[in-house]
């Protein structure tokens, strides 16, 4: 086994983390994860960040470059995020263990059901939204609902006109009112997909 299998591995077994529980963390498939355990191969930089932060240990300690781990573990921000499907109702037994947040309260997983901002964004993700009530940055994305479905729109003025845009072919959305037609969830923070057979192969040849 190589250090960063043994250190993840004893990190796990002291916070009690189940495989699963650190893909729900992390966003990682299982499949990488195990691997990782194994030895097989280790993480690129933005899979070892998502465990650091997940774990509250540093990159460094993981690879085996420090002898400190520099904890950081606050079981305080350690929260079940809910995820809701895109009318809005919470998806039955699938909340999401979120590491880091300061206000959980705030924050959902909606599960994106549209094509209108592939392949930025795909069917089946999870994006992590931080309740707002109205638009408070141009140019980021949003959940927003309209016409009892909830969707995925970066916001810009053009003028006076709020401009609502998708990524393809998926109709822009002019208003001038837009109070009136649709109803701000949040501003859009992470996304998180479940990496398919093929890019799981992609990912381990590299």
């Amino acid at each position: 086994m190589s250090i960063f299998s043994q250190r993840l591995e004893s990190v796990m077994k002291e916070k009690n983390l189940r495989q699963h529980q650190l893909c729900e963390m992390t966003g990682i498939s299982k499949s990488f994860i195990s691997s990782y355990l194994a030895g097989r191969f280790s993480p690129k930089a933005d899979k070892l960040s998502a465990i650091s932060k997940a774990l509250g240990v540093s990159e460094g300690w993981l690879m085996g470059y420090e002898n400190s781990a520099k904890y950081s573990y606050d079981p305080s921000k350690v929260a079940k995020i809910p995820v809701k499907d895109h009318s809005g109702k919470v998806v039955a037994h699938r909340p999401v263990i979120y590491s880091g947040a300061t206000d959980s309260s705030k924050l959902t997983f909606y599960l994106c059901t549209d094509r209108d901002n592939f392949p930025h964004i795909k069917q089946g993700d999870m994006i992590l939204v931080q309740k707002c009530a109205d638009f408070q940055q141009e140019g980021c994305t949003y959940a927003i609902r309209k016409d009892g479905k909830i969707t995925f729109r970066t916001h810009r003025f053009n003028g006076s006109v709020l401009v609502l845009s998708a990524e393809n072919t998926a109709p822009t959305i002019y208003l001038d009112d837009y109070h009136s037609d649709i109803i701000v969830m949040g501003k859009v923070l992470e996304i998180r997909r479940e990496m398919d057979k093929e890019e799981n192969k992609d990912e381990q040849r590299n």
